[in-house]
């Protein structure tokens, strides 16, 4: 989960503002604001993709496929494009996201598909299971390197189930 912005849209649009009109830059509204001037880049960097919507807070996860994942991380690491690049041209959500790809990546952990919302919850009610269900479960998920998500969805079941 990401940390949430402590400046409001409008102190956020008005520090853009300042440093595209070129009344001021954002290594100084950074530090007038005790932020990282990464974070007004970053603000500056989603106004211009997104205009007023890419300052506001998203409340909803961002998808991206794990060919998607493993094409922009090759790209960044055959210098292709820069980390700050890649973020802009694909509207990846923010740099941190790609530098953790990149992280996994590199240390030989697989990256996975993003899901969001509708139809992948992990709290779902479950529903009655009897003793072979039980062991059927355990033993797909197993077998499915752990992907309580898998089970979940084809038995029916609740996170908490899969996980006991």
């Amino acid at each position: 989960m990401s940390k949430r912005s402590p400046a409001s849209l409008e102190v956020k649009l008005h520090v853009v503002r300042l440093c595209l009109e070129h009344k001021s830059n954002p290594n100084y509204e950074a530090k007038q604001r005790g932020l990282s001037s990464h974070t007004v880049r970053e603000w500056i960097r989603k106004y211009k993709a997104d205009g007023l919507d890419g300052l506001k807070e998203s409340r909803t996860w961002k998808t991206y496929s794990k060919e998607f994942k493993l094409a922009v991380v090759n790209e960044v690491l055959s210098g292709r494009f820069s980390v700050e690049e890649a973020t802009n041209k694909h509207h990846i959500s923010s740099r941190s996201v790609l530098i953790k790809w990149i992280t996994k990546y590199t240390n030989e952990i697989e990256l996975k598909p993003t899901h969001k919302g509708k139809g992948l919850s992990h709290m779902n009610k479950g529903r009655k299971t009897t003793f072979e269900e039980r062991i059927e479960i355990a033993q797909y998920t197993i077998a499915n390197e752990l992907d309580y998500q898998k089970a979940i969805e084809k038995y029916g079941v609740s996170y908490q189930q899969v996980y006991a």
